[in-house]
């Protein structure tokens, strides 16, 4: 009994020593934190709420790891007992800030169920510094995801539609929107559903800037036709092509990247894409 009782005396020692414990406080769950500015009378997040954030965090030698200015994210269940991050956004009402320290082996592997970074412990603790900026419950956040998908998908129309009349371009769409315009008529084979095939291609978007070239990096690109290695508008415009054939495929985002961001390339983007099939495996 006294062993016990001197190990939960030396534990709390060292939370106070650690902490400030003038400062700091320990949760119910165990999660170490301090409120900068409290609001008490706001409202407080529940599971499934979207939350948007201001979050930076940092290793015990206080470098930074992450940094973020505005983020949002939905708050889900603790994913750990002993104080999580989940745990963490809960506690909080709209417009707090507060700072809270979390086991880092336990934000790595338990939350985002990636292993712990190299120069890390799983004794460390990482300390968080958050805002609270806003809090949607997650039926508005739905509304109004569709809401600015609707918005986007007629910029998109609009640009679209203002290229085509700029470049004079006639050429009526196919069913699912993809426009094709052979610039130089193959005479070889065909591309084989299954079978490789090897392409030179420039991808450009709207306003005519170039994000990816295979003439840029002096290398012919291959990959496996008709079985969705590619986006759909590619699939599609190979179709038509026989070797020694190049094409302008302009390319609706709902034949591409649809409305996710994917590297350069931003939601919602019609892509340009001049292709040169260079052959094809039968």
């Amino acid at each position: 009994m006294k062993g016990r009782f001197f190990i939960l005396s030396v534990l709390l020692f060292v939370i106070a020593t650690s902490c400030n414990n003038d400062e700091y406080k320990v949760s119910e769950k165990g999660l170490i934190y301090r409120f900068i500015k409290e609001n008490k009378n706001n409202l407080q997040p529940v599971t499934g709420d979207v939350v948007t954030l201001n979050m930076r965090y940092t290793a015990p030698d206080n470098s930074v790891i992450e940094d973020y200015s505005v983020f949002r994210i939905q708050l889900k269940k603790p994913s750990h007992p002993g104080g999580c991050i989940e745990d963490a956004i809960a506690m909080m009402h709209k417009g707090d800030s507060a700072i809270f320290m979390i086991n880092a082996n336990d934000y790595y592997k338990k939350t985002r169920k990636i292993p712990l970074p190299d120069g890390l412990s799983v004794s460390d603790k990482l300390t968080f510094y958050i805002k609270l900026i806003d809090i949607t419950p997650f039926e508005d956040f739905v509304k109004e995801r569709e809401i600015a998908k609707l918005s986007d998908e007629i910029e998109e129309e609009k640009l679209l539609k203002d290229y085509l009349k700029r470049t004079n371009i006639t050429t009526e769409p196919t069913m699912s929107g993809l426009y094709i315009i052979e610039l130089r008529k193959g005479t070889g084979k065909s591309p084989v559903p299954g079978k490789k095939v090897t392409v030179n291609y420039m991808g450009y978007f709207i306003d005519g800037k170039i994000f990816d070239s295979s003439y840029e990096r002096k290398e012919p690109f291959s990959f496996k036709y008709g079985v969705g290695e590619v986006i759909q508008g590619w699939d599609e415009g190979l179709s038509k092509m026989k070797v020694g054939g190049k094409y302008q495929l302009i390319i609706p985002s709902h034949l591409a990247y649809g409305d996710v961001q994917h590297g350069p390339i931003p939601p919602n983007s019609t892509l340009i894409f001049e292709i040169e099939l260079m052959d094809a495996e039968q």
